[in-house]
Parts: structure tokens; C-alpha cells; sequence
């Protein structure tokens, strides 16, 4: 959301941001000198919040209002509705509707267009919800290429005091279960087993299961061959510094950020077949697939890779050719404005 904000400003457009105002990306907005609308999103202020931020689109001439989550979606998207705004519903993860009823009006009432960050997504809500394909459109987030180069040399293996011939391998994401973390270290224990090389098996992120990972890479045989890193502000350096970026998830996904960023990187890449990955992820093209829940699958193409560093470098190649051409900030933003231009 931070990215699109600035890259709106930087071509001239106004923006502002309504979010809970404890948030990290509400201080991380207002240090970037973006316009800040403070939420208040107890559950019994609602009514009294809808009216109040309709007033706040109205008094600022608001032309255009996105939102990007569920409760904000609700809330805001009824200030908009109230105050006579374009409103845009951005959906980013490929989840169920189990509430047709409350979905409809969600997705096919309230807004008056539909942003998914896969096809995926987009195709279940015109086949579950009944939302007209002219009210979606396919963005995916770009990726900042100035930031996620190739020439960049990782660190990370310094960080740790790994010799230069240690393979990383590694995950990036939200520790939650779906994210397939558990899968990732079956597979790094069958290599252990097998590998030929030294292995150093990276997780780096936060979030829910942060306790449970680190109990579990306590104990054989995980111990001292998995390390935990916790939240990364250097995502390029560790992507720099790994052989091969994984992301086994088994559900929710649209088509992942950190995936983007590593192919931008020219990072070899091993992923599953889950929500809109196989858009970028070309199976022996742009990177390799697996089954999700899958860790023996997971761990052969793990070694294949370590085994072929002219594959891992054409995978790199023809996925960064693909990321520079589809997928940068710059492709998001012009495809971003040219549909608030079309749609306000």
C-alpha cells in the first residue's frame, strides 16, 4: 500500500492513508509525509466512524477511496457508499466464502470495482459471487527494481559466520501454518541426510508460530542447521545472499511478494502449486513446482538445484526478464492510475 501511495504522489497525484493509527504502516506513512486519517475501529464507535470518515472524504474532496482488508472494506467502503465515492475492494489472498450472502454485498454490492493480485482470485470471485469479470482486474504488487538487483552481494553468510561454501536455502514470509514452514523442515531433514554439501536452512519473518519454529529447530535435527532471523528490513541482502528461495505454501496465496522480489534478484526459486504462484512461476522456466504439503518433492528439487548452478542461473535469468517486464513498481502504478482514471 506504501509503495503505491508514493509512487501516486510521485506522479502527481494527492493520496492519504485511513488506518488504525497504532499501526506500523501508519507510522511508516507519516514519516513518509503521506496525509493521515486515524481509524477508529472499536466495534461499538462503527456507526459513529462510518459517518464521520464520509465527512472527512467529503471535506477533502476524496475522488477515490481503495481499501485492502476486511474490516477496513466494511468500514470504509460504507463511508464511501455514504459519502458518493468510487470505492475499489483490493483482494490479495485467496480465501473461501463460506457467507454468500454477506460476501455478495462485500464484493458485488458495495464496490464498484474489484483489484486481485492474481487470476486466481479473480476467477473464484466471478464463480462463487457472481461479480461481472468487467468489475475485475488482475494487478499483482510491483516489485522495486532499484532495490531488488541482481549485482547484489548478500552478506548474510558473514552474519553467521558460514564458511563461503555452505549452501543457503531459505524462506521468507509470515510465520503462520499455511505458509508450509513445516513442510520446509521435513524437507530440510531429509537433506541433511543426503546432501553433498553443507546446508544452512534460513527462515526469516514473523508472526503466530514464531514460538512453535523456534521450540522445534531446538531439537534434532534442526539444531545448529536451521536458523530463525526473525523480521528482516534487508529482504534484498538475505535474497542476495540465498541458493535458493522456497515458499511451500498450501493455501491463501495470491502471487507472493517475496517470490517477486527473488525472481527480480535472479534467484532460483522452488514454490507450490497454490492460488496464483503458477503465474509466475513457469515449472522449469521461471523456477520449479512442487505438490503442496509435499516435503520429499520439496527436497529433490532443493538438490537438483544445488547440484545445477547453470539451472539455478537460467531459472534466475528468464524469471528476472519476466519480473522487469510484467511485474515493477512502475507497470502496478500505470496500470493502477490508468483504472482509477477509468473507473472514478
Amino acid at each position: 500500500m506504501l509503495v503505491e501511495l508514493e509512487w501516486m504522489r510521485a506522479h502527481g497525484q494527492w493520496v492519504a492513508l485511513a488506518a488504525h493509527p497504532e499501526s506500523a504502516i501508519a507510522k511508516r506513512a507519516q514519516e513518509a509525509g503521506i496525509l493521515f486519517y486515524p481509524l477508529r475501529t472499536h466495534k461499538a464507535l462503527l456507526p459513529f466512524e462510518v459517518v464521520r470518515l464520509a465527512a472527512w472524504l467529503v471535506a477533502n474532496r476524496i475522488d477515490l477511496v481503495n481499501t485492502h482488508s476486511s474490516n477496513d472494506g466494511w468500514l470504509a467502503g460504507t463511508a464511501a457508499w455514504l459519502a458518493g465515492r468510487t470505492l475499489i475492494r483490493s483482494r490479495h489472498i485467496e480465501v473461501d466464502y463460506p457467507n454468500r450472502f454477506w460476501s455478495g454485498i462485500a464484493f458485488r454490492f458495495l464496490p464498484h470495482h474489484l483489484i486481485t493480485t492474481s487470476q486466481v482470485i479473480a476467477n473464484r470471485l466471478v464463480e462463487e459471487l457472481g461479480v461481472s469479470p468487467l468489475r475485475v482486474s488482475c494487478i499483482s504488487t510491483g516489485v522495486d527494481l532499484g532495490k531488488c538487483e541482481p549485482a547484489l552481494k548478500g552478506n548474510l553468510r558473514v552474519e553467521l559466520g558460514l564458511a563461503p561454501d555452505v549452501a543457503l536455502v531459505g524462506m521468507i514470509s509470515v510465520l503462520r501454518s499455511w505458509k508450509g514452514h513445516a513442510t520446509f523442515l521435513e524437507a530440510a531433514a531429509h537433506l541433511l541426510q543426503s546432501a553433498k554439501r553443507p546446508i544452512r536452512f534460513i527462515i526469516a519473518g514473523d508472526g503466530p508460530g514464531r514460538q512453535e519454529l523456534t521450540d522445534k529447530i531446538s531439537q534434532e535435527p534442526w539444531k545448529n542447521h536451521v536458523t530463525l532471523l526473525g523480521h528482516r528490513n534487508d529482504v534484498p541482502n538475505v535474497l542476495a545472499s540465498l541458493d535458493v528461495l522456497v515458499l511451500p505454501s498450501y493455501a491463501h496465496e495470491g502471487i507472493p511478494q517475496i517470490i517477486l522480489q527473488a525472481q527480480a534478484m535472479a534467484r532460483a526459486v522452488v514454490a507450490t502449486k497454490v492460488g496464483g504462484i503458477p503465474e509466475v512461476v513457469e515449472d522449469g522456466v521461471t523456477g520449479l513446482i512442487i505438490p503442496p504439503r509435499n516435503p520429499e518433492a520439496l527436497a529433490e528439487k532443493i538438490t537438483t538445484l544445488l547440484d545445477d548452478p547453470g539451472l539455478r542461473a537460467r531459472l534466475g535469468q528468464a524469471a528476472r526478464e519476466n519480473v522487469v517486464k510484467h511485474h515493477s513498481i512502475d507497470a502496478m502504478g500505470e496500470r493502477l492510475l490508468a483504472l482509477y482514471e477509468k473507473v472514478r
